[in-house]
C-alpha cells in the first residue's frame, strides 16, 4: 500500500515538474503577432496617450485597417497608429517591421504597444526601438503606467535604441508599455521596434504542493535507503 502511495506521489510530483518546466517555454513576439482581428488580442494591444508623465494612461485604438490600427475620431494625418509594414520598405520602415507613429500633440500622442501578463511571474524582455524615419521620437518602456517613472528611455530614437537586459516580475494582468512619442514634432515619425518576452511564471498552489510532496518523498526514501 505504502509503495502505491509512494508511486502515486512520485508521479504527482512529476507532473508538477513537467507543468513548471512547460511555463518556463512560453515566449511571445510583437511582430510576430501582430493582427488586426481584435484589440485587445491575446497578450499584445494597441493604443495611444495624449499625454505623457502623471497624465499617462492609454486608450484602445479602435479603427483597424489593412495591417494597421488607428483611433476613430482622433487622427491627424492617420496618427497615432500601430502598423506592420507587408510592402516594400517605406518611411524608414523595412518589410516585415512592426512600427509605432505618434500624434500631433506636442510631446504627447504616444503610441503604445502593451505587453499584459497572461499570469505572475518572472519575465525576460529583449528589444529595440530602431531608426526608422528621420522624426527622431522618443522611446519609453512603462511599467503599469507609470510613466512619470519610465523604466527606459531614449531620447532620440534614431540612435536605434537597444533595450537594456531586462527581467521583471509581474502580477497577472500587470503589463508593460512600449511607447513612442514625440518630441514636438510628429512629422516623419514611423519608429520601428522589436519586443521579445520570455515568460517563466511562478506555480500555482497546486503545482507547488505536488512539487514539494514528491520532494518531501524523494527525501524519506532517501533516509531509509540510509538507515537500511
Amino acid at each position: 500500500m505504502t509503495t502505491t502511495i509512494q508511486r502515486g506521489l512520485l508521479a504527482l510530483s512529476l507532473a508538477g515538474l513537467l507543468s513548471l518546466s512547460a511555463a518556463h517555454a512560453a515566449g511571445y513576439n510583437a511582430t510576430a503577432d501582430f493582427q488586426t482581428l481584435s484589440n485587445p488580442g491575446s497578450v499584445w494591444s494597441y493604443g495611444y496617450s495624449p499625454l505623457d508623465g502623471a497624465g499617462y494612461g492609454m486608450t484602445l485604438f479602435d479603427l483597424p485597417g489593412t495591417d494597421k490600427w488607428s483611433m476613430s475620431n482622433y487622427s491627424n494625418l492617420g496618427t497615432p497608429a500601430a502598423f506592420m509594414n507587408t510592402g516594400p520598405t517605406a518611411n524608414g520602415v523595412a518589410t516585415g517591421q512592426l512600427a509605432l507613429h505618434p500624434g500631433p500633440a506636442a510631446n504627447g500622442d504616444l503610441a503604445i504597444l502593451r505587453f499584459t501578463a497572461p499570469a505572475a511571474g518572472s519575465y525576460a524582455v529583449t528589444g529595440q526601438f530602431f531608426a526608422g524615419d528621420s522624426g527622431g521620437m522618443q522611446g519609453l518602456i512603462i511599467v503599469n503606467d507609470d510613466a512619470a517613472h519610465p523604466l527606459q528611455s531614449f531620447a532620440n530614437t534614431n540612435d536605434a535604441s537597444l533595450f537594456a537586459p531586462l527581467t521583471l516580475t509581474l502580477a497577472a494582468g500587470a503589463h508593460i508599455d512600449f511607447a513612442v512619442g514625440n518630441n514636438g514634432s510628429f512629422l516623419f515619425g514611423s519608429t520601428p521596434l522589436s519586443v521579445q518576452i520570455e515568460a517563466a511564471p511562478v506555480p500555482e498552489a497546486g503545482t507547488a504542493l505536488l512539487m514539494l510532496s514528491g520532494l518531501a518523498l524523494f527525501a524519506y526514501m532517501g533516509g531509509r535507503r540510509r538507515t537500511r
